[in-house]
């Protein structure tokens, strides 16, 4: 372990190192593309000196890694920094070491310890249960398949291997009968209802979503909102183009990666705002903001894109959402976990009887 080498990677030299095109001209080995660099450059939230990832370095490739993502909470006092700790990996080499929890331990201090955890992992649980962080808001995470995803049994039982040409075949034929059920549903709807695409919102989205965020942990703001949902944060991979030379940890290179972003409207009246990160087979739900009266149609609107996307997996943290898909669309599985968030003590912010809800603290 002489040989490492570990890096704070503030806001302000990451700037310097994608002007230097450092992590991305093919030596060293980076933990996300430069498109995603770039992207975390724009976060309002973040200042200079705030640090965005903490990397190790075995020589020029990366053995450890863990990302912070600055952001706002509401708190009774005001507005209060904090950071996200989304993201934490060490290689399978370093895996029996101390390095990554040291690694995860300098990240912390890095940050004075204002560290939220959107949800309590199976493999980290032995390490926070050791240090200061304190539950909050529990919740559940739906996934919903909506075909046999022969590669899921593969990944769950190796032996699976063997006839993994006849799952493929098996899985094809499971997902088409399930996207013609469902489309079908999809079609039902109230009259003039209609919806359109969009690549980032505008004044009139959000002023809709506005009104149905302001109970969130984190404050909202259309900037805001855009910053997350812009698709320029991903290298979307063109056959037709140059080969990067370069391969990183964090899934944002991709033939199929970007978001989905709707918004619904009955007449010219906005009634619903939908935005999901489809990334290969899997459509995960970031906002899903609708009126009572319109909340049929929002969800038929959601899986006619989800269908026609040709994902196969939705996966969301909106209980209601979860709930009614499940209820009333043909699906081959659906799987339902506790979710459990929490908050370094050194925190100051009584989360007691705080819920941390599905629109906060989705960074894809």
């Amino acid at each position: 372990m002489n040989n490492l080498k570990i890096v704070s990677l503030t806001k302000n030299s990451l700037e310097k190192a994608v002007l230097e095109n450092k992590y991305w001209s093919g030596s060293y080995e980076p933990p996300f593309s430069l498109n995603k660099a770039k992207w975390m450059l724009k976060n309002t939230r973040a200042d200079e000196e705030d640090v965005l990832a903490v990397l190790c370095y075995e020589g020029y490739g990366i053995v450890a890694f863990v990302s912070l993502v600055p952001d706002l909470i509401n708190t009774k006092d005001g507005l209060k920094k904090i950071f996200w700790s989304q993201r934490w990996w060490v290689s399978d080499k370093y895996k029996e070491t101390v390095l990554s929890t040291y690694v995860k331990n300098m990240s912390l201090n890095e940050c004075d310890n204002q560290v939220i955890i959107k949800f309590l992992g199976d493999k980290s649980k032995a390490y926070y249960e050791k240090q200061s962080f304190t539950k909050f808001s529990k919740r559940e995470r739906y996934i919903i398949l909506f075909s046999l995803d022969y590669e899921l049994l593969i990944y769950k039982k190796n032996s699976f291997k063997k006839i993994a040409s006849i799952l493929k075949l098996i899985d094809g034929f499971s997902r088409r009968i399930v996207a013609v059920i469902n489309k079908r549903k999809s079609r039902k709807k109230s009259k003039d209802i209609n919806y359109e695409r969009v690549q980032l919102i505008d004044d009139d989205t959000w002023r809709f979503i506005e009104k149905n965020c302001s109970n969130d942990i984190v404050p909202k703001s259309k900037e805001y909102i855009n910053w997350q949902i812009t698709n320029n944060q991903y290298h979307v991979i063109d056959d037709n183009a140059n080969k990067l030379e370069y391969k990183c940890l964090l899934g944002t290179i991709s033939k199929k990666i970007y978001n989905l972003n709707i918004v619904v409207k009955h007449n010219n009246e906005i009634v619903g705002f939908i935005s999901g990160f489809v990334s290969r087979n899997r459509f995960i739900v970031r906002y899903f903001i609708t009126t009572e009266t319109y909340y049929n149609d929002s969800v038929n609107i959601m899986i006619k894109n989800l269908i026609s996307s040709k994902c196969t997996i939705l996966q969301t943290e909106n209980n209601k959402l979860g709930e009614h898909v499940i209820g009333n669309y043909f699906k081959v599985y659906a799987d339902v976990k506790e979710l459990i968030s929490l908050i370094h003590d050194d925190v100051t912010v009584n989360f007691e009887n705080s819920i941390m809800t599905d629109q906060d603290g989705n960074f894809f």
